[in-house]
């Protein structure tokens, strides 16, 4: 058996990389490769930059597809085995199913604990650097955002929501001069929204992006006051200003964007993410659904890995004797509804339909619980 347990561990080891890498080039593939020709004109970003940033968002990739590369390394290797008739043979012998499953489990157990030791230590920071070098590329573009006539500062959840708005600016045609003076519009038009009761309107014949800021010339200044504010003056009214030329940072901010207020959950350690949620607890305000639910998937996607593996126990069982396998079928319904469970979860713990932490664990639960329920229909058969 120890025999057995190397030769499967070394077998599975080299498939579960083969198919992690493979889910991941998938992904990389299709959807990221959108990506990147989307920063590249969008940000005006340099092609090197560009797949800097894309590097290292492959941390993060691996620890969403190592679950999926283990129910595909489990169910390759005992489709093979069963095929040469090995677990067929180790049944007759008398050895149990859990004896079989051992090699596979102990590579599950390897896997979470690469995954955790991912997701920890090298996912968030990575995330954390492409975030600050996305940030920093972008204001030493010559003009970040080129194709945009629009550009907004917002606040956003870590779901996407969109909090706030506190610039606006809208941007005139588009005048290419000398690569060294940067790119000229012919007009600008900046909304300060930062005071509610205030706007502030900035107006200019001309500006002109030149390191990291706008240079504006030719332009006014005027300040729109809430008619619903008794103590402000007449609705309308404006205090005006002109200027000959008058420089204007650019809507995304270095200095800002790169401090702690601009993560995101996934660029956020346990600890971090643990620290937010006492600190709401501590205010006692109510813990948003998806921070808990962020928080706890640092948990419930490395132990997917060894779950997974029980719950795809029931392929041992599919091929006792001649006839259809319906291995490879089994295995794909469980990547496909992992996957699929995941995003059902996630959408209703965001819209409040479910508790955060209940949404972390529930996929795998009900693959777990599904699987245990097949095999004992299966040694029932």
């Amino acid at each position: 058996m120890k025999l057995y347990d190397r030769y499967i561990m070394l077998e599975t080891l080299q498939v579960l990389a083969v198919g992690t890498f493979a889910i991941l080039g998938i992904f990389y593939g299709t959807a990221e490769f959108k990506n990147v020709i989307d920063m590249m004109t969008a940000s005006g970003l340099s092609l090197q930059t560009v797949m800097t940033i894309m590097a290292l968002q492959l941390p993060t990739g691996m620890v969403y597809c190592l679950p999926s590369g283990v129910v595909m390394a489990v169910m390759l290797v005992l489709i093979r085995s069963s095929r040469d008739c090995e677990v067929m043979a180790l049944q007759l012998l008398g050895v149990p199913l859990l004896r079989v499953l051992a090699p596979f489990l102990v590579m599950g157990f390897v896997s979470s604990s690469a995954a955790f030791v991912i997701s920890e230590y090298a996912a968030p920071q990575c995330r954390d650097l492409a975030r600050r070098l996305f940030i920093i590329a972008a204001n030493k573009a010559q003009r970040p955002f080129p194709e945009r006539s629009e550009l907004r500062l917002e606040e956003k959840s870590d779901d996407g929501r969109v909090l706030s708005t506190s610039k606006i600016i809208e941007l005139g045609k588009e005048q290419i001069v000398a690569v060294d003076q940067g790119k000229k519009v012919s007009t600008l038009v900046c909304f300060d929204l930062t005071d509610k009761n205030v706007i502030k309107l900035v107006y200019a014949g001309s500006a002109q992006w030149l390191n990291c800021a706008w240079t504006l010339h030719d332009g006014r200044i005027f300040e729109l006051f809430d008619s619903s504010q008794p103590h402000q003056q007449t609705a309308g009214s404006g205090v005006q200003m002109q200027f000959a030329s008058m420089q204007l940072p650019f809507v995304v901010q270095s200095d800002k964007t790169i401090g702690m207020n601009f993560k995101t959950t996934l660029d956020k350690t346990t600890g971090e993410l643990w620290g937010n949620i006492k600190l709401l607890q501590k205010a006692s305000v109510a813990v948003p659904p998806y921070l808990l639910l962020q928080y706890h998937r640092r948990f419930s996607y490395p132990l997917s890995c060894f779950f997974l593996v029980l719950a795809a126990a029931p392929m041992v069982l599919f091929r006792k004797r001649k006839g259809a396998d319906f291995s490879l079928i089994y295995g794909g319904f469980l990547i496909v509804s992992f996957f699929l469970l995941q995003e059902i979860t996630t959408a209703l713990a965001v819209n409040g339909r479910l508790d955060g932490t209940l949404a972390a664990y529930l996929p795998l639960m009900v693959l777990t619980a599904s699987g245990f329920l097949l095999t004992i229909t299966l040694r029932r058969i």
